[in-house]
C-alpha cells in the first residue's frame, strides 16, 4: 500500500462507531423499558432492532423492511447474538396492517421521511402506537430540516427536534385521545 494511503478497514470502525451511537441514541430517545413493544421502522439488517430487543427484556422488538433480503440477514444476525425476543417482518409502513395500539415505541433510523406519502405513513403508525407512546426517529439533516418534520407529524403532541452533528433526533408522543376508528 502507498505511504499516506489508509486501508479501507481503517476507516469502518468510526462510520460504524458513528451508526451505533445513532442507534443507541434512538433506543435511549424512545425510553426503551422492560415491558415494552417496540416497532422499529426500516430495520434493514435489524441492528436498532436488537438494540432496542435488550432492554425489553419482558417485552419484544420487531423489524420492519420492504426489502426481504435485508430481513434475512437480521434474523441470521439476531440469532447469532442470541437476541430472543427481537423478530423481522417484510411490511411497508404506510399501508400494512399493524396491530391497533400494538407497539409502546417506534423508532427508526434511516429515511422515514422519504416516503412517497410520509403523512400517511405517520398516521398509519399512529394508529399502531398505544395512546401516550412515543416515536423516535433519527433522520439525515436537510434544508427543509424542522418544518417539515413538524408538517410530516401534524397531530402528534411533544414533537421535539434535536440537532446533532449530521443528523436530527426528533421524538413524539401519539395523543392520549382514544385511538380513530376506522
Amino acid at each position: 500500500m502507498p505511504p499516506g494511503r489508509r486501508h479501507d478497514r481503517d476507516r469502518r470502525p468510526p462510520a460504524a462507531a458513528h451508526l451505533g451511537r445513532r442507534r443507541r441514541r434512538a433506543v435511549r430517545g424512545g425510553g426503551v423499558k422492560s415491558a415494552d413493544r417496540v416497532l422499529d421502522v426500516g430495520c434493514g439488517t435489524g441492528a436498532t432492532t436488537r438494540i432496542a430487543a435488550r432492554p425489553a427484556s419482558r417485552g419484544y422488538a420487531v423489524g420492519v423492511d420492504i426489502w426481504e433480503p435485508l430481513l434475512r440477514t437480521a434474523q441470521k444476525l439476531t440469532a447469532a447474538e442470541k437476541v430472543a425476543n427481537a423478530w423481522y417482518q417484510v411490511a411497508d409502513a404506510r399501508v400494512h396492517l399493524f396491530p391497533r395500539c400494538g407497539y409502546d415505541v417506534i423508532v427508526s433510523r434511516g429515511g422515514v421521511l422519504s416516503f412517497a406519502d410520509p403523512a400517511a405513513a405517520f398516521r398509519n403508525l399512529a394508529r399502531a402506537l398505544m395512546p401516550g407512546g412515543r416515536l423516535v426517529l433519527v433522520c439525515p439533516r436537510s434544508r427543509s430540516g424542522s418544518d417539515r418534520v413538524r408538517a410530516v407529524l401534524d397531530g402528534w403532541e411533544n414533537v421535539e427536534v434535536e440537532k446533532y452533528d449530521r443528523v436530527r433526533l426528533v421524538t413524539a408522543d401519539r395523543s392520549r385521545r382514544a385511538p380513530e376508528v376506522d
